[in-house]
């Protein structure tokens, strides 16, 4: 089956890949449509030159996109992240498989032997008791503050309580994230304009885990010797933006794994500090729990000693979510298909690394097998869908969980028979509220990297 073909031209965090399909609107009511979303556009630009584009800091006007809410709060137009010329999107980017998979109650909140846990997947989904008691009031002083915040920030909301368990300083943390996003996203990051670091393979999308988490690989002994801090740290945001807008299915996959790979890393290809400094910025702006592990694989000699030490003085959370491996234990999490020779997989080194080289599935651990899959379904995900939502208690648990799709996507969907996403939307099954009561404060993570010499905050 194939699918029906997106408006050419640029993708972006607001328009999506797909603003209508050619089989369902035709020709001319396209251009029709296209002539509104222009009219719209031009008329949005004129209104924000009259507003400040500032979020309430120091009693300034507040860019309001309207005077409804947004997951509960007061919500800011979304500006545009990244540009993505449909050529370059991988065609697997969202790959079939993660619209019909329910993550086990382990996925959803990751519990640590220490007694700590941290939310995981936080959208279209259930929260706890507790979630929603300090939700409503993290809202209601947002309201008093008369704070607003961009859809992809409030949706967020439940991760930065986690993250920090006091309403004062969640919100405090979601207005200096947004300070940044504002302003680092002040115009797009094109795919163009990173089109040749990306294509040097030091940080690009392998595949996915068996959880469907998409594999962030980082080759350090591929990095340009005296990359600029900013340039680096422009390339890794690129990503995560991508993986935001194109990889992730609400309820269902909301993190990445990264796999940092030391082979052949000299002491000349050190990151230099003011580069990790950036790496560190970058991360600690991106929403808690967005990484649900990082993989250190073929460590040099010098770093292989040192890891002993350093893992006795880690936390049971820090060990967790910082995994020193060998790359034959990869395959433990990962398909096989799904990673290069040199990391335990049956894929040849990749030379071209964008598009992302993204392959279907299987993503069952240790599989090997090919299977057939239908290419580009990220086209059917708008970029409101992308985002998800928080609870809403005045909506029914089914309706909670339900993905936002239009009718052309659901019919598209279940025209493949394995994605019935209306009978699985019934199947989700919400977390026990036990184990969602006995969450603890997500306290900040700081992991003293020996290679590096740098604090990295990983519980990002």
């Amino acid at each position: 089956m194939s699918l029906m073909r997106c408006i050419p031209g640029k993708c972006t965090w607001t328009d999506a890949c797909c603003s209508g399909f050619s089989k369902v609107i035709g020709a001319a009511p396209l251009k029709d449509a296209l002539l509104k979303e222009d009219k719209k556009e031009k008329w949005d630009s004129q209104r924000d030159e009259k507003l400040d584009s500032s979020f309430c800091l120091e009693n300034r006007p507040v860019n309001i996109v309207n005077d409804s809410e947004v997951n509960g709060f007061r919500p800011l137009s979304e500006p545009i992240t990244i540009e993505v010329n449909e050529c370059n999107l991988a065609p697997f980017s969202l790959p079939q498989e993660c619209f019909s998979y329910v993550p086990e109650p382990g996925m959803v909140v990751c519990s640590f032997e220490n007694g700590e846990s941290e939310r995981m997947i936080s959208c279209n989904t259930e929260l706890s008791k507790d979630e929603l008691s300090m939700l409503q009031k993290l809202q209601e002083e947002a309201a008093l503050q008369k704070r607003a915040f961009v859809p992809s920030l409030s949706v967020a909301a439940v991760r930065y309580l986690g993250d920090t368990g006091d309403v004062q300083e969640a919100l405090q943390r979601m207005n200096e994230t947004q300070a940044w996003r504002l302003s680092y996203f002040s115009s797009p990051i094109s795919d163009s304009s990173v089109l040749d670091d990306l294509s040097k393979g030091f940080i690009y999308f392998c595949g996915r885990d068996a959880a469907l988490r998409p594999a962030l690989v980082m080759r350090a002994s591929r990095v340009p010797f005296g990359i600029p801090a900013e340039q680096f740290g422009r390339l890794f945001v690129f990503c995560m933006e991508y993986f935001l807008r194109y990889m992730v299915l609400p309820g269902r996959v909301e993190n990445i794994v990264v796999i940092v790979d030391l082979k052949d890393i000299s002491y000349s290809q050190m990151p230099t500090v003011s580069a990790l400094m950036e790496l560190k910025e970058v991360l600690t702006k991106q929403d808690a729990g967005r990484v649900f592990c990082f993989y250190v694989c073929n460590m040099p000699f010098i770093v292989r000693a040192l890891t002993s030490v350093v893992q006795a003085a880690m936390t049971e959370k820090q060990r967790q979510k910082m995994r020193f491996v060998d790359v034959s234990e990869l395959v433990q999490d990962f398909a096989l298909n799904q990673l290069e020779e040199d990391l335990g997989g049956t894929r040849r080194l990749e030379t071209t690394f964008f598009p992302f080289p993204l392959p279907p599935g299987p993503f069952a651990a240790g599989s090997s097998e090919v299977m057939e899959a239908v290419p580009n379904l990220h086209q059917l995900i708008t970029a409101e869908t992308a985002r998800g939502r928080l609870r809403d208690v005045r909506r029914s648990n089914r309706a909670n969980r339900r993905l936002e799709l239009s009718e052309a996507a659901r019919a598209e969907l279940k025209g493949l028979r394995a994605l019935e996403v209306d009978e699985v939307e019934r199947q989700i099954k919400p977390t026990s509220q036990s184990s969602l009561e006995n969450q603890q404060v997500n306290s900040q993570c700081m992991f003293l990297c020996p290679f590096c010499r740098v604090g990295i905050h990983v519980a990002r």
